[in-house]
């Protein structure tokens, strides 16, 4: 008998672009049209984006409004044991970047005091538009939420972060 394929979809490559994406076509720069998306931050953006009940831990702490969130995403196997990897594992965010890039849907720019800063092509922009159905409508809406933390430091988001970690979910 042939057993069927467990798919995480937490893992799936072209889910986790289109999250990419997404964090980039909405955050990459403010209202003022200053680049603020480095490595550091997508990585803390994606970490928190994906995580929905930690992302509203996060945005109480920062004093800013939280989101509402379904029961389908606060009970999860990722919400009740939160899987730090995502946070550490650059190699998995790079490889993204460089998947993005090679598809021209990403450029980046070199400062001096930020380091690289990221942002989306018109050819990015354009796919991105075309992420409308499913599970990233949802996660617009948490990077809608999460666009009130786009002004922090990396090391002040992490500092969010690791004060939940250390209070627990």
């Amino acid at each position: 008998m042939n057993k069927l394929p467990f798919i995480q979809p937490e893992r799936e490559l072209h889910y986790n672009l289109g999250i990419l994406l997404l964090i980039l076509g909405s955050l990459a720069q403010t209202s003022r049209n200053k680049k603020v998306l480095t490595i550091d931050k997508i990585q803390s953006f994606y970490f928190l984006v994906t995580k929905p009940s930690f992302l509203n831990k996060v945005l109480m702490l920062a004093n800013k409004r939280q989101i509402a969130i379904d029961d389908v995403d606060y009970y999860t196997v990722d919400t009740l044991s939160v899987n730090l990897d995502e946070l550490f594992d650059r190699e998995r965010l790079l490889i993204m970047i460089k998947i993005l890039s090679s598809k021209k849907y990403l450029s980046s720019e070199y400062s001096s005091s930020e380091g690289f800063l990221f942002e989306l092509t018109d050819a990015g922009k354009y796919i991105v538009s075309k992420l409308e159905s499913g599970y990233f409508r949802k996660i617009k809406l948490f990077i809608k939420q999460l666009s009130s933390l786009q002004s922090q430091s990396p090391s002040k988001l992490n500092g969010y972060i690791n004060t939940v970690l250390k209070q627990g979910m």
